[in-house]
């Protein structure tokens, strides 16, 4: 009975690190979906109706889901404070996204480089480099979007199967 609800366990709990590494390939593509429509809001906000910038990055966040709404809001707080940059503001939220989120190196790149651009020049410039960090992660988003089709199903049957090799293993 006891190496019944072990192996069980067992079987269970590899599964679970197969479901939790799928988790990761399945949000990956959504988080990257849902912050180039903030961005696209973002770029609305800049081109159309001429916000000013915490105002624009307010609303953005708004609009948005977790964990993107952490970075447009985290951003927006920080710039309301005296004496932050546009770019210190935005690698404040950075850290909010970076720590809560399924996004990878490449794609947490992209937002720094982003960093160093927002608010340093006029609207339209402003636009340009909305346009080519959309950009990029429109190429990111295709690359995660393959990755997932490949490897979700497949991390999940690993899980699985593995955990019944350890039992065999094991009895």
């Amino acid at each position: 009975m006891i190496r019944l609800v072990g192996s069980a366990l067992v079987v269970v709990a590899c599964a679970g690190m197969g479901f939790a590494i799928a988790r990761g390939y399945r949000e990956r593509p959504r988080q990257l979906q849902h912050l180039m429509e903030a961005l696209r809001l973002l770029k609305v906000e800049i081109e159309f109706t001429a916000t000013p910038l915490p105002q624009a990055l307010r609303r953005v966040a708004e609009r948005s889901t977790d964990p993107i709404r952490g970075l447009f809001a985290a951003t927006a707080d920080a710039l309301a404070r005296p004496g932050v940059t546009v770019a210190e503001a935005w690698m404040a939220g950075y850290e909010q996204v970076r720590r809560r989120s399924y996004l990878v190196p490449a794609d947490l790149e992209v937002l720094v480089s982003f960093a160093r651009t927002l608010g340093t020049s006029d609207s339209v410039h402003q636009i340009q480099h909305v346009d080519a960090t959309l950009a990029q992660l429109e190429g990111l988003w295709r690359e995660a979007a393959a990755l997932q089709e490949r490897y979700a199903k497949l991390a999940q049957y690993v899980g699985v199967l593995g955990g019944l090799f350890v039992v065999i293993l094991l009895n």
